[in-house]
C-alpha cells in the first residue's frame, strides 16, 4: 500500500459501507459518491452500483434492479489480478491493488476507456455481513494518487 495507509483505506471503506447500508435514508450519498463503486455477492450479481460505476461499466440502474449484470463479466478479462481479487473480497480482508491497469471490459478510444486508465486503482473490501460470513463485497475505482493527493 505505497500511497495509501491502513487508516485512509479504513475511513474511505468505512464510509462506503455506511452510505451504502443507509441509502434507503440517505440515496443520494451512495449514488453520487465521488469514486466509481460496487457492491455485489458471491456468484457476481451486482447489488449496487453508483452512478460512476454504471456509466464505466456501460449498465443502468433496470440492469442492476433484475440481476440482469454479472461483475465478474464486467472485469478486464485480460487482468487476473482483478478477477483473482474479486473472488477474494470475501475473505474479511481489505485489499488495495495499485497501478494495475484496466480494471473494466472497454473499447480503446472510448469515454469509458479513458476513463478508466485513469482509474488504475482499485480497493476490494468485504461490504456486509450475514449469519453465513460475508454476503456483499465492494470495490471501489480509485486514480493513482499519494496520500499528499487532495483531489
Amino acid at each position: 500500500m505505497n500511497g495509501y495507509s491502513a487508516e485512509s483505506v479504513h475511513k474511505r471503506i468505512d464510509y462506503v459501507q455506511y452510505i451504502y447500508h443507509y441509502t434507503d435514508r440517505f440515496p443520494t450519498n451512495f449514488e453520487s459518491f465521488f469514486f466509481p463503486v460496487a457492491v455485489y455477492d458471491r456468484n457476481g450479481k451486482i447489488a449496487g452500483a453508483n452512478k460512476l460505476f454504471r456509466t464505466l461499466a456501460g449498465i443502468s440502474p433496470d440492469d442492476i434492479q433484475s440481476g440482469a449484470v454479472n461483475f465478474f463479466e464486467l472485469l478486464n478479462g485480460e487482468n487476473t489480478v482483478f478477477i483473482e481479487a474479486a473472488h477474494n473480497a470475501f475473505d474479511g480482508k481489505e485489499k488495495v491493488y495499485e497501478d494495475v491497469g484496466l480494471s473494466l471490459r472497454a473499447e480503446p478510444g472510448t469515454a469509458e476507456y479513458r476513463r478508466l486508465v485513469k482509474l488504475p486503482n482499485a480497493i476490494f473490501f468485504p461490504m456486509s455481513r450475514d449469519r453465513d460470513g460475508i454476503s456483499l463485497a465492494g470495490i471501489l475505482l480509485d486514480k493513482n494518487k499519494t496520500e499528499d493527493d487532495t483531489g
